[in-house]
């Protein structure tokens, strides 16, 4: 088997079965579709809607007796894995055609790389694409060899305008020996990659777009985030960054980021004077991820308009030009996502009428 595809599933009843068929869109002899439901309120709809599938058995059908929670259900699909890599989808995303023709191409010219990252449309809700983000050309990180790899651990401009820190292709081997941390909350993903990269494992950003990640939208235009709330992600940052100081065992190269005020101001996104203080608090053993957590959600956003260029010129020396121009078709997109949920929102106000019922 060369690669399993992993769907981790909860509560996604409407969404799922489009997910599972652009899996089996790209179904081969050495691929298998693994769908693990995490003990679903809505089991029942969820298996009627893949009813057909499972029982043509081209899907492996995992009903966890128990809510595993978020990294348990992910590492219940590594432990059933059989495939030399391991690609994990959320259930509402979609795999493009012919992606994983191209992941085999990939994998086959650089055999001395541990975790693949790819590019990705983000479509809403309705399945419309929103914005695309990809690398021009493939960027090889490793911290044993140059620095860029820190660009991976400040979590600014990379990954955040090239790949998906979810959706990657990773050795069913190294996955398995790092797994999903529950402590970490949602940034799970991220950390994986930082373990990986820590371990001394090669990552590759690849220049193609191979996968769909849908994100919904509300009313004023706006994303919505995965957690729902900034406090959460505020949280995942703390509760990462007080994971890697608690560790007695760290490479150097990664330990001696703690210590470095510009490093955590672009990790948290702050000033460097709040950074300051937020390497005072890292010195105290054991750190406390949730009062981490808090500190940034205080200080946050804090940083300068120089600090925010520097951003983005950081992330246009990795991806050139494409960098621009997906930064400019991003801002028309985001406005005519903005135009069509307001003429929407007017339509259901002018159905309802008056009183407010239709």
């Amino acid at each position: 088997m060369k690669f399993s595809l992993l769907v981790p599933s909860y509560n996604r009843p409407g969404f799922i079965r489009e997910a599972v068929f652009s899996l089996l869109a790209n179904a081969a002899p050495d691929v298998e579709i693994i769908i693990s439901d995490d003990a679903s309120p809505r089991r029942a709809e969820i298996t009627g809607a893949l009813s057909d599938v499972i029982a043509s058995g081209r899907v492996t059908y995992i009903q966890q007796g128990k809510n595993l929670g978020w990294s348990n259900n992910r590492n219940a699909l590594l432990d059933a894995a059989r495939g030399e890599y391991v690609i994990l989808m959320g259930d509402d995303d979609r795999l493009k055609p012919g992606a994983i023709d191209r992941l085999r191409y990939w994998t086959a010219s650089h055999p001395d790389v541990s975790v693949f990252g790819v590019g990705y449309d983000n479509i809403d809700e309705y399945g419309v694409r929103i914005f695309t983000r990809c690398t021009p050309k493939p960027v090889c990180y490793e911290t044993a060899k140059g620095g860029n790899w820190k660009e991976i651990f400040s979590n600014d401009a990379v990954p955040a305008w090239s790949h998906h820190p979810f959706t990657m292709c990773c050795r069913r081997t190294v996955a398995a020996a790092i797994r999903y941390n529950p402590k970490v909350d949602i940034a799970d993903d991220v950390l994986f990659l930082y373990d990986a990269l820590e371990q001394g494992n090669k990552f590759l950003a690849i220049p193609e777009t191979l996968f769909d990640w849908r994100r919904a939208t509300n009313v004023s235009g706006n994303y919505a985030t995965l957690s729902g709330s900034r406090l959460r992600g505020h949280l995942a940052d703390g509760l990462i960054l007080a994971e890697l100081a608690n560790r007695p065992a760290l490479r150097k190269e990664v330990k001696s980021l703690l210590n470095d005020a510009q490093f955590l101001a672009r990790f948290c996104k702050f000033k460097r004077t709040d950074a300051q203080d937020l390497v005072r608090l890292l010195q105290v053993k054991p750190a406390d991820g949730m009062a981490l957590g808090n500190f940034i959600h205080e200080r946050f956003p804090r940083q300068s308009i120089f600090q925010q260029l520097d951003r983005h010129i950081r992330a246009i020396k990795v991806m050139g030009l494409r960098h621009i121009l997906n930064f400019l078709r991003d801002k028309w997109d985001q406005k005519q996502m903005a135009i069509r949920l307001r003429r929407k929102n007017s339509s259901c106000d002018q159905a309802a009428g008056p009183t407010g019922r239709k």
